[in-house]
């Protein structure tokens, strides 16, 4: 990354330089890995696992499947609840079979959450879909935060959840090694064979909402408002899948907004086609720039930077002309044309740190890193 500042993209009032802070914030995490090819992205090693769940399934169950799965889903969203006793025995040690509960988690609509594989370009993953926001707020409390009712934000719809662990796979693995190990320690083989082998018991799943993306709405982009709600669902779907992609690809998907700009991209232009910066623009608050409307997504992925109203100013001017440059890189590559094409398009703005994204000629090095991966895919 090249830490001098600024670069001829940002403000040239912002002149005095950019804090230790910012740079730390911006700094470009993307390591890749040159051991991964484009048939690597093979299916993990549970989605056999969720074939078969979802064979057995009807979608009036899919609820009850998740709480014998993810035993936190029987405990109230109440302060503390995962310091309780039967809480770490159900979902830290897996005895389930003891869980009584007279008070659990209620949905408001739990027979219209669906449940399905989707195949994405890093292979297939389960996505389960949550019509009800407040469903969708519980479900990600109990999962994400231990059943503490910590406050979700209202412009998250959608996490690829990465590591969540299964009781029901490692049940299943237990009683397939008892059987044919009666008189071996269970507690050892865990520790030596098991533990270290994550996949054989941790699950990656997306859980998307289906409000309006960003919170923003229809009108506020003009669109009918069935048409914007299908528009959402798809681009949180296709962000997540992009998640998905660098997780794999480059050992990370993180909050941050470089991460965000990169899947907000594929997601719209999965979803229309081409890229739109005023969508972009909105979603991220900055659709009267300067001004940035508070509330808006941006502010999520920067709670834990400690940044300066003045590191603040210059995150959004950082942004600004990131999106303009990746809405003239995308003009310019044209319509997304294959799953190598988009593959591609995800590197070359991963390769490449933000502020070069945003600088004068961000949308020129991004076309060079693209055409270079995409000759390079081709032998």
């Amino acid at each position: 990354m090249n830490n001098s500042f600024p670069l001829g993209a940002v403000d040239k009032r912002q002149s005095t330089g950019i804090s230790e802070e910012l740079k730390a914030y911006l700094f470009n995490t993307f390591s890749l890995n040159d051991d991964i090819t484009f048939s690597a992205f093979n299916d993990d090693p549970e989605i056999q696992f969720w074939e078969e769940s979802l064979m057995k399934l009807s979608n009036e169950d899919v609820f009850n499947m998740l709480k014998e799965f993810y035993p936190q889903l029987n405990f109230l969203i109440e302060k503390e609840t995962d310091k309780l006793e039967l809480y770490n025995n159900a979902v830290l040690k897996g005895k389930t079979n003891d869980v009584s509960l007279t008070a659990y988690i209620k949905l408001e609509n739990a027979k219209n959450i669906s449940l399905e594989l989707h195949q994405s370009a890093a292979g297939r993953i389960p996505v389960l879909v949550i019509p009800n926001k407040e469903d969708f707020v519980k479900i990600l409390q109990a999962l994400i935060h231990k059943n503490n009712p910590v406050p979700i934000p209202s412009s998250m719809g959608a996490v690829l959840l990465n590591g969540l662990n299964n009781s029901k796979r490692l049940n299943i693995l237990k009683k397939n090694w008892q059987q044919n190990n009666p008189f071996g320690d269970w507690n050892a083989e865990f520790l030596k064979n098991i533990m270290p082998n994550k996949s054989l018991y941790k699950d990656k799943l997306i859980i998307l909402s289906t409000k309006p993306y960003s919170n923003v709405s229809a009108s506020q982009l003009g669109l009918d408002e069935d048409l914007w709600t299908a528009y959402s669902v798809s681009i949180r779907k296709e962000h997540e899948f992009t998640h998905l992609y660098t997780l794999k690809k480059y050992g990370q998907a993180t909050n941050n907004l470089h991460d965000e700009l990169i899947a907000d991209y594929i997601g719209i232009i999965k979803t229309i086609w081409n890229y739109n910066k005023t969508w972009m623009l909105t979603f991220m608050g900055l659709e009267n720039y300067p001004h940035y409307r508070e509330g808006a997504r941006l502010e999520n992925y920067i709670k834990e930077a400690k940044l300066s109203s003045d590191d603040f100013k210059q995150l959004i001017t950082i942004i600004k002309n990131a999106i303009e440059n990746i809405a003239i890189f995308d003009k310019k590559v044209g319509k997304l044309k294959s799953t190598k094409d988009q593959m591609c398009r995800i590197d070359a703005l991963c390769e490449l740190s933000l502020i070069d994204i945003a600088s004068e000629n961000g949308s020129e090095l991004l076309l060079e890193i693209y055409y270079e991966n995409f000759h390079r895919a081709l032998f």
